[in-house]
């Protein structure tokens, strides 16, 4: 069996990697009736590395994280560090430089450690790869690919291998961008005559496309024709398109016959210019002046739009630093946000004496305050960065409104003022639109109202103003009776950080963001705030909005009842490395009779699936190594089945930009309503 995998290695070197898989799932299944670990971790290397080139996707991941797995535990020092090092091109190969670069320097530093000198060669020959080819950082790449074939010099095993012709190529490669054009030619000279040697066909179909791109970007076009067409030949030997030999000698014939007409112009425009050049001398110089100064202005605007091209990319660079610090943000804050809201709701449902209560509806309403304060910066940002979208969602108005107003209990009961809500029960029960905008702008709207009156009446009015068959027209309305905002200030309240001076002794001073956010997320929904106050009269705002009827279904009409009886006994898996947000979850889904476990890696959860069978994974976005998108994609490799939702504190726009692509079936943001938590776990599960 040891001479078969020897024979599939080979297989792979030489590019025939269907034939490599299958061998190697021959000497998988016998090393599994041995019980022979560490050649099972060398199947699962080289089929990850077979199907790397077969098919790119997820399955080539989970097998060389098997390998790596398994030769973490046997403490292999040289697999190991073969294993890091194959990660590493994986990562290369799909843009993430950084990982890749991660998993290379991993390797080298374990070889090192170990004072393995030959473990070293892969991950070396990598960052040399990517020193030249990706940071353009030649005499670098020149040195780590020297060291690189001094340590394969003393090992013979390595004398026939593809990797030595590859790093030839890349020398040649390195050499001539440095125009050392000597040692470009002894080291083209030398991949050559391995490749052929050791048949690696690939290789050498490769040199000639490089050559030929050099040699054409340098105007030398009869020896880009020329490794173009020893390109094309090995490229055919390889099975490859057989119409492509056709394409580029096509391709390379126009080229040059375009090359040699505009030289055949050239030359008769010169000879005109010979024959003229005594009878129109003066207007020649005139005309030199003038083409001096035009050169001159375009040296100029070139100058002038490199410093523009150089401040672009500056500014690209800060918008995108800027993104993923407010995406990083957005989960930091909102995952422990979650834990002190959601415990602080269980609390309440318990058994507690009045000064605990008082306590726990206290935590609960700073919590919940400061995620509508993070809410805000939040929006903030997406506004000005112009990413604020609308989600279209299925929702019930008079239940938000209920909602909203109950979240705000405990301030109300602070300043010692009543909410009164006139709600218009003609509107449909189910409507479509973006309902946590929506959510956002009372809240908003009603905590200003909250501030600003003592010992008063908010009353926040919802009515029907037009039946459009499809659609209907809403208009809404947040009044109080308090303090009242004088008209020459009418237009300051909407500015960003704007605060009112106020004499009440219980009102805060806040942000001054609130009804900026209010002001533009309106504007982005199509709508603008109207405002109606005097000096100690109290202040309305009100707005109008559009929004779709939803069809009434049977899923629609479930009561929170219906749907406690139809999930209990679900099988649902919680992955989560966070242990408070694991308790909440957990508690959350035991009071719906839900069967729950809980682990709290991607490692540990592809183990779980595939020991058990679940009918929903809750799968938290941010963990380490593994994270909740690639745990997906490796789960997906063996399980198409089970629902997957993420579980995410994330902004919506990011998550739903790449749920789609890693086949998760939705996603829940945190903190959350319970009853949109379970009625999301519902509709998923028995849809």
């Amino acid at each position: 069996m040891l001479a078969e995998k020897e024979r599939a290695f080979k297989l792979f070197e030489q590019g025939k990697h269907g034939e490599s898989i299958a061998i190697n799932n021959k000497v998988l299944k016998y090393a599994k009736e041995i019980n022979d670990s560490i050649l099972m971790g060398r199947c699962y290397a080289s089929l990850g590395n077979s199907h790397y080139f077969v098919s790119k996707d997820s399955l080539s991941f989970y097998y060389l994280f098997k390998a790596k797995d398994i030769f973490e535990k046997a403490k292999d020092t040289f697999n190991l560090v073969l294993s890091y090092n194959d990660i590493g091109v994986n990562y290369k190969d799909f843009d993430s430089i950084p990982k890749a670069n991660m998993y290379f320097n991993k390797a080298v530093d374990l070889a090192k450690a170990g004072g393995y000198e030959v473990d070293m060669i892969y991950p070396l020959s990598n960052v040399a790869e990517l020193k030249i080819y990706e940071e353009k950082k030649y005499d670098i790449g020149i040195q780590y690919s020297l060291e690189t074939l001094d340590i394969m010099s003393k090992i013979p095993l390595y004398e026939d291998r593809k990797l030595k012709a590859l790093i030839y190529v890349q020398l040649a490669y390195a050499y001539y961008k440095i125009k050392d054009f000597k040692n470009h030619q002894l080291y083209f000279d030398k991949s050559i005559e391995a490749s052929k040697k050791y048949s690696h066909i690939e290789v050498l179909a490769n040199l000639y496309k490089e050559q030929a791109e050099l040699f054409r970007k340098d105007n030398k076009l009869e020896k880009a024709y020329d490794f173009m067409k020893k390109h094309v030949i090995f490229n055919d030997s390889l099975n490859k398109i057989k119409e492509f030999e056709k394409a580029k000698q096509i391709e390379a014939d126009n080229f040059l016959r375009e090359n040699e007409e505009k030289v055949r112009l050239l030359e008769a425009e010169q000879d005109f210019k010979d024959a003229t050049i005594t009878k129109f001398q003066t207007y020649n110089t005139v005309l030199g002046l003038f083409v001096l100064g035009l050169l001159i202005s375009i040296y100029l605007i070139y100058k002038k739009n490199k410093q523009f091209s150089i401040a672009k990319k500056k500014a690209e660079k800060l918008s995108k630093a800027k993104s993923n610090f407010y995406s990083e943000i957005s989960h930091e804050l909102r995952t422990p946000l979650y834990g002190v809201i959601e415990l602080s709701k269980l609390l309440l449902k318990e058994n507690v004496n009045s000064s605990h209560k008082e306590y726990l509806e206290s935590l609960n309403f700073s919590a919940g305050h400061l995620l509508s304060l993070i809410n805000n910066v939040l929006e903030l940002n997406k506004i000005e960065s112009g990413e604020m979208k609308l989600e279209v969602l299925d929702f019930k108005l008079k239940n938000l409104i209920n909602s909203i107003a109950d979240s705000l209990e405990y301030a109300l009961r602070n300043s010692k003022n009543k909410i009164h809500i006139l709600y218009d029960d003609t509107i449909p029960v189910s409507l479509k639109g973006d309902s946590l905008k929506l959510s956002q702008v009372f809240i908003n709207l009603i905590s200003n109202a909250i501030k600003f009156t003592t010992n008063g009446n908010i009353y926040v009015t919802v009515k029907l103003l037009e039946d459009l068959e499809e659609r209907v027209k809403i208009y809404f309305e947040v009044k109080d009776d308090g303090i009242g905002i004088s008209r020459e200030k009418q237009e300051q309240i909407f500015e960003k950080f704007y605060q009112e001076q106020t004499k009440i002794e219980q009102s805060y001073k806040g942000t001054g963001l609130g009804l900026s956010i209010v002001k533009r997320i309106l504007n982005v929904m199509e709508s603008s705030i109207n405002i109606e106050s005097n000096v100690n009269q109290g202040a309305k705002f009100s707005f109008e909005l559009i929004f779709h009827k939803q069809e009434t279904t049977k899923l629609q009409d479930n009561t929170l009842e219906n749907i406690r009886k139809e999930i209990a006994n679900k099988r649902i898996l919680i992955v989560d490395d966070n242990k408070i947000n694991q308790l909440v979850t957990k508690k959350i889904l035991d009071e719906f009779q839900v069967i729950t476990t809980v682990v709290d890696s991607g490692e540990k959860a592809i183990s779980a699936v595939k020991a058990a069978t679940f009918d929903c994974i809750l799968m938290d976005l941010h963990m380490p190594d593994l994270d909740g998108y690639e745990t997906t994609s490796l789960i997906r490799a063996f399980n198409s089945e089970v629902a997957i939702i993420a579980l995410t504190a994330s902004s919506s726009e990011e998550v739903e930009e790449k749920m789609n692509t890693h086949e998760m079936d939705g996603y829940i943001m945190k903190p959350f309503l319970t009853a949109d938590f379970i009625a999301t776990i519902h509709k998923i599960t028995t849809t």
